[in-house]
């Protein structure tokens, strides 16, 4: 936990069996890695580029004979504040290296950037409601106190059409629904409930 927490991916490599093989359960689906190298560099891939990462959770424990680890990150990185969590469970050689590590993963699940003013910002990028801005849009509401403003900016724009309606009928108020100079459609909706 330290290793991964310091982002020390030499350190974490020396953890680990020169011969380890880590399975992964991705949201995109299983994946596998053979090798300390690949490995460590799988952990690199996910967690080097943030500029902050923030252990807000951790449990290390035993299953019989096999090591569980659990952690939540949330972090910040181009893409902006994210949060992500992944279960381990480890076969320990008898040298105290991992040789076998199998992983879930909830992915990297977007936060709401910090509020300005009591204004939170969620920007869609290309997503409208036909692939999913109408269950992140849920998603990203609940995390704003009730009272305080989403500012949702999306590319689709049939978003302009479909996510004011869905805010109504869950409660809230749509403040307003502009189109920026970039062809990007900006909803602005307060949380009522």
């Amino acid at each position: 936990m330290e290793a991964l927490a310091m982002r020390d991916f030499e350190a974490l490599r020396a953890l680990l069996s020169q011969d380890v093989r880590f399975r992964m359960l991705l949201p995109t689906g299983p994946k596998q890695e053979d090798g300390a190298a690949s490995t460590a560099g799988r952990f690199s891939g996910w967690f080097g580029r943030a500029d902050e990462l923030e252990l807000q959770a951790s449990t290390v424990d035993y299953v019989a004979d096999r090591l569980a680890v659990s952690y939540r990150f949330r972090l910040h990185d181009p893409d902006g504040w994210q949060l992500i969590e992944q279960h381990l469970v480890v076969d320990v050689a008898d040298d105290g290296r991992m040789q076998a590590v199998d992983l879930l993963c909830s992915g990297f699940r977007p936060l709401p950037e910090p509020a300005t003013n009591g204004v939170r910002q969620f920007d869609a990028g290309d997503l409208g409601c036909a692939d999913g801005l109408a269950g992140e849009f849920r998603r990203q509401i609940q995390a704003v106190p009730v009272g305080e403003v989403l500012v949702v900016t999306t590319r689709d724009p049939a978003a302009r059409e479909d996510l004011p309606p869905l805010a109504r009928m869950m409660g809230h108020t749509v403040r307003s629904v502009d189109a920026a100079d970039d062809r990007r459609v900006l909803i602005t909706v307060e949380r009522g409930r």
